[in-house]
């Protein structure tokens, strides 16, 4: 079977997603230490897993994800770091307490709209946080 090239957007279920992150914490927490880098070893094991799940990945595609996992959490933690600003993971709403302080993130950040009312399902942010706070540069 042919996978598409990586400029193929390949999509992912909101579970395929979970679980890739879920994979990549585990690889960093049995292997690395803070400051290290992520082994193309590594990138194996996880998307040998990942293609148990969609045969379509490769390394290329689940890069990217990851990618666009990292922009989002940066964006979506730097709003979250804001004053005024409340997340409410049960509804996954979000509050300003001054309609000044969305007006200035998004002027800051326009690529962070889609932050603007609804932030990032909690479940899936609680694995990118587990990946990125890790410490360990992944590309």
């Amino acid at each position: 079977m042919d996978l598409p090239s990586p400029n193929v957007h390949v999509f992912m279920t909101e579970e395929q997603q979970y679980e890739f992150l879920k994979l990549l914490a585990k690889e960093i927490s049995k292997d690395y230490e803070f400051g290290s880098t992520f082994q193309e070893e590594s990138w194996s094991i996880v998307t040998n897993q990942m293609q148990r799940m969609n045969p379509h990945l490769s390394v290329a595609h689940l890069k990217a994800k990851l990618r666009i996992f990292t922009r989002k959490y940066w964006l979506f933690s730097t709003l979250l770091a804001r004053r005024g600003v409340q997340w409410d993971r049960r509804t996954n709403s979000m509050t300003y307490a001054r309609p000044g302080v969305w007006i200035s993130y998004s002027l800051e950040y326009p690529k962070g709209y889609p932050f603007r009312y609804e932030g990032i399902q909690p479940r899936l942010f609680d694995a990118m946080r587990d990946v990125f706070e890790a410490g360990v540069a992944i590309d």
